[in-house]
């Protein structure tokens, strides 16, 4: 267990945590207790790690975002600024996820399109790309290869099979587009 270091000032890092003295964390951010962030991972400034939360190696994080409780990174992806990844949620290796999202408990992401267990096939992985400022309903899984648009709204429990268009209301088992994010609802020009 990895204590607080003079090169973590104003970085609060539970001590039941584990955190490889390789990982970079942000200035005030917050490690939770029996968080494990590995080698390699980059969190930004004013970042919140959960309870139990697991960051594997090649994860990078933007500044004041959230990887909530009980949620695994699998790696070699990246996370925007001003993100949240609620509670419980698995983001699979290749995922690139913008800026302002929002994902819901229950996530789920999948980055290859065989299951090759015992049979020999190579593993091809496939990420995702969840764009700037979209929000994710609780319980959505989203298949390898997918790209969902700039502040598309995807509904509870859909399953993300194909691509999302910009400012796209989409839900379903397989989800489809069903209209247009709302005016009122987008995120203000120039926001960074």
């Amino acid at each position: 267990m990895v204590k607080e270091k003079t090169e973590r000032k104003n970085v609060k890092v539970a001590s039941t945590a584990i955190v490889a003295e390789e990982a970079k964390i942000g200035a005030g951010s917050i490690v939770q207790d029996y968080a494990i962030i590995e080698k390699g991972v980059e969190i930004g400034k004013a970042c919140r790690i959960g309870y139990h939360a697991v960051l594997r190696e090649g994860t990078v994080l933007g500044d004041n975002s959230v990887f909530g409780t009980h949620s695994v990174s699998e790696g070699l992806n990246s996370i925007g600024h001003n993100t949240t990844i609620h509670s419980q949620c698995h983001i699979t290796q290749g995922a690139k996820i913008g800026d302002w999202v929002f994902i819901a408990p229950g996530f789920i992401g999948a980055n290859t399109k065989r299951i090759q267990h015992g049979r020999g096939y190579s593993l091809v992985k496939t990420g995702y790309e969840i764009g700037f400022g979209t929000r994710v309903g609780i319980g959505v899984i989203v298949l390898p290869g997918v790209k969902v648009g700039r502040e598309a709204l995807l509904g509870a429990g859909s399953l993300i099979t194909r691509d999302i268009g910009d400012f796209k209301v989409a839900f379903g088992r397989p989800a489809r587009e069903v209209g247009d994010v709302p005016a009122d609802e987008k995120l203000p020009l120039g926001l960074k």
